[in-house]
């Protein structure tokens, strides 16, 4: 299965902005629409630090530090938070995120995201935080979930 994603579309976070709904409908042309379709083509595209772990970093992640797994305080109670919240909410940990990448390298992580996050039906990407594929408007099924907010569950291996 050939990559999807590149090494630029990690947030210093650990988000997979690739799997992000504003960058996938930004990058397969779905046109904005206030309100309900957001663009954004990814942080480090942007040349910004992640915007919910970036204040009052005393590292600069994103700016000094590439990454927050090149930090020695990783995680911050910022990261914990966010790591709380997606992971209640769409199943993806950005802990373990960096952690992989820390562990096996940037190339075994973006496989793994490319088998995970694969769309069933066109082979492009399903987003993260809504299951739809922006390529073939493919709707992945909602999980056995009582959290209401839990979207999508992603390819399990």
């Amino acid at each position: 299965m050939e990559p999807k994603f590149t090494a630029e579309l990690i947030g210093p976070c650990g988000m997979n902005c690739g799997l992000c709904k504003a960058y996938l409908a930004y990058s397969r042309g779905v046109p904005a629409q206030k309100g309900k379709v957001s663009h954004c083509s990814g942080c480090r595209a942007r040349n910004k630090n992640c915007a919910f772990v970036k204040r009052d970093c005393p590292r600069k992640v994103g700016k000094s530090l590439y990454s927050c797994s090149e930090c020695p305080d990783v995680p911050c109670e910022r990261l914990v938070k966010l790591d709380e919240h997606y992971q209640i909410r769409y199943g993806v940990s950005f802990v373990e995120n960096l952690k992989m990448i820390k562990e096996k390298g940037m190339d075994a992580f973006l496989k793994s995201q490319t088998e995970r996050y694969c769309c069933p039906s066109c082979g492009d990407v399903v987003s993260v935080h809504d299951g739809k594929c922006y390529k073939c408007s493919y709707q992945g099924p909602k999980p056995k979930s009582l959290d209401p907010k839990y979207r999508w569950v992603p390819n399990r291996k």
